[in-house]
């Protein structure tokens, strides 16, 4: 499900599949809002008209923009060809955490997510309004365990590096510059003695301050964008 005029416009842009729409009258209050209806009449999708009473009881969120779409769950095609870099989320339960995660994998460029063990719904909706339309760009795929995801990589060639705090090497003395699985564990309890053993790397963030850590979707963010900055300078 969609909310507000920036989802919608976002799914329209990437050929997401529009089933049908709910409008109040509140979506025509400004020429944004009526762009979108004009788009949304010009590619035959199903418009329902109702009231802003009803609208709110529909919604996730308490201002929808006059507007709520139910959209067609995008198409997960996980290219693996050349030097991709991708994501491991294991356990990753916060809906904003994992919407951070999408987020950055589509601004820096990487070929997708693999989700793994009892992670949230990336469709749920607090985690599509976190992505900001980037849910339907970033292909996402999903294993049972991390030792799967990780065992799928492998035999492709990845190197599997891990976000541990604990770890000697820094973020910035690793190498993202071939075939790279960054893994990124649970915000609560993180990755597992076992799943460290099969990756080939941890490295930590170095902070200077007095936080004791970073959650899932800023650590995993920050490490995305070092491997990005690694990649650009080549």
């Amino acid at each position: 499900m969609l909310e507000g005029v920036r989802g919608i416009e976002d799914a329209l842009s990437t050929g997401a599949r529009i089933y049908e729409v709910l409008i109040s009258p509140y979506l025509f209050r400004n020429a944004r809002g009526r762009a979108l209806y004009e788009r949304l009449v010009a590619a035959g999708t199903e418009l329902y008209g109702v009231t802003e009473e009803v609208l709110e009881y529909v919604a996730d969120t308490d201002t929808p923009q006059g507007v709520v779409a139910i959209a067609g769950i995008p198409d997960s095609d996980l290219c693996l060809h050349g030097s991709p870099l991708v994501v491991l989320a294991d356990e990753i339960r916060d809906p904003g955490n994992l919407g951070t995660l999408i987020r950055s994998a589509d601004a820096f460029g990487l070929r997708g997510i693999i989700l793994s063990g009892d992670v949230v719904d990336p469709f749920n909706a607090k985690c599509v309004r976190a992505t900001m339309g980037s849910i339907f760009r970033v292909p996402l795929v999903s294993f049972k365990r991390a030792e799967d995801s990780i065992k799928f990589l492998k035999g492709h060639e990845f190197s599997i590096v891990a976000a541990d705090i604990k770890a000697d090497t820094t973020c910035y003395d690793y190498d993202f510059r071939g075939k790279c699985g960054i893994l990124v564990g649970s915000e609560a309890h993180g990755l597992t003695c076992e799943i460290l053993k099969l990756c080939d790397q941890t490295v930590r963030i170095p902070m200077i301050g007095d936080a004791e850590s970073l959650n899932a979707g800023v650590a995993g963010s920050i490490l995305m964008y070092e491997a990005y900055r690694q990649r650009r300078s080549e």
